[in-house]
């Protein structure tokens, strides 16, 4: 557990994110841009290691020196909250181009440079969190440029989840359909809690945003689920891959459950590692695969339905085309292959 980055860390949502991973005795770093801002966050004793560094989250240089001191300090972190935003009321029109342009720069700009700076090398260790403060669920033209930029967060979770999430990294959003303050239904005690919850989750639990309304919260459909499944899958097919060409019939065997259903080219069916590598080690010397995935389908929370297409070479470089139709299980934390069937390609008819 190497630590939790807050930046945006004011004495609102950001301060109860710190206590709430404090709370888990996770070392924080708090970087705002003022330095009252920080000796008020930081004078709260959370009884863990504290870190603060002034930085403007626009101003790049700074944000990525913030950063690197406190990774040297904690290593790379578990966690990364952005908080940072312009909050105030304007109608179209209202604002000069300038006034839009600074808005951007903090609502989205300073989120962008901050995933820059710390989600690869989170995808290089094959874990973290980066989660992002979002709001306006609906655009409200008495706050256009809060709308454009929660808009834009909303957008810039979508990518970088395309972008990093297959490597292990949960992008999120919790976004919060209110005024902030203590002992209303926008506690921020309250809503730290959504923060927690998503670093937390499994990762085929994620999720990719989180609706804080005035009634409690609310998850938001999430059309990333398809995506997640083909990455589910791709990974196991990848592994498959991997293990066949390099002949490690014993750790193809490590990727099927324990009561997996195995059919290959051969009509006998098989049951179980011991079967599966069995088979495995009949197949000639010097065969190589190439897989990918056609199509992915959750079932459910646990289980993933696939097909795809493989290309075995012989010894003697001769192609042979499967179609492979699997079952992939969540088994302790861990996605193995509860059922594999291969048959022949169908040919393909000439137009």
């Amino acid at each position: 557990m190497t630590g939790a980055v807050i930046i945006g860390a004011g004495p609102g949502i950001g301060l109860a994110v710190a206590r709430r991973f404090a709370l888990e005795g996770m070392p924080i770093a708090m970087v705002a841009r003022s330095d009252t801002t920080l000796k008020t966050v930081a004078a709260e004793p959370l009884g863990v290691p504290i870190a603060t560094f002034a930085a403007d989250s626009t101003d790049e240089m700074a944000l990525r020196d913030a950063l690197t001191s406190a990774n040297e300090m904690f290593g790379v972190p578990d966690v990364v909250v952005y908080n940072a935003a312009v909050i105030r009321p304007d109608l179209p029109g209202q604002l000069s181009v300038l006034a839009h342009q600074e808005a951007w720069a903090v609502n989205v700009v300073g989120a962008i440079n901050t995933a820059a700076l710390v989600a690869p090398a989170m995808a290089r260790r094959g874990s973290g969190s980066l989660i992002v403060t979002g709001g306006m669920p609906e655009p409200k033209p008495e706050y256009v440029s809060l709308s454009l930029g929660k808009a834009g967060v909303r957008a810039l979770v979508t990518l970088l989840d395309k972008q990093y999430g297959p490597s292990g990294v949960h992008i999120a959003t919790v976004t919060i359909d209110g005024p902030v303050a203590p002992g209303t239904a926008f506690d921020p005690d309250d809503i730290a809690e959504h923060y927690w919850r998503l670093h937390i989750q499994a990762r085929h639990e994620w999720e990719r945003e989180i609706i804080h309304t005035g009634h409690g919260f609310r998850r938001v459909a999430d059309s990333g689920v398809q995506e997640r499944a083909s990455g589910v899958v791709a990974e196991v097919l990848n592994a498959w891959e991997t293990a066949f060409n390099d002949r490690r019939t014993t750790d193809i065997a490590s990727l099927f459950t324990e009561d997996a259903l195995f059919q290959g080219v051969d009509p006998d069916l098989r049951v179980g590692p011991a079967e599966i590598s069995a088979y495995y080690d009949n197949v000639a010397d010097g065969t190589t695969v190439t897989a990918k995935v056609r199509h992915a389908v959750r079932l459910g929370e646990e289980t993933v339905s696939a097909f795809a297409e493989a290309e075995f070479t012989s010894p003697t470089g001769e192609p042979r085309q499967l179609c492979l139709s699997l079952v992939i299980q969540h088994v302790e934390d861990d996605w193995r292959i509860r059922q594999y069937h291969a048959a022949p390609a169908p040919a393909r008819l000439s137009p």
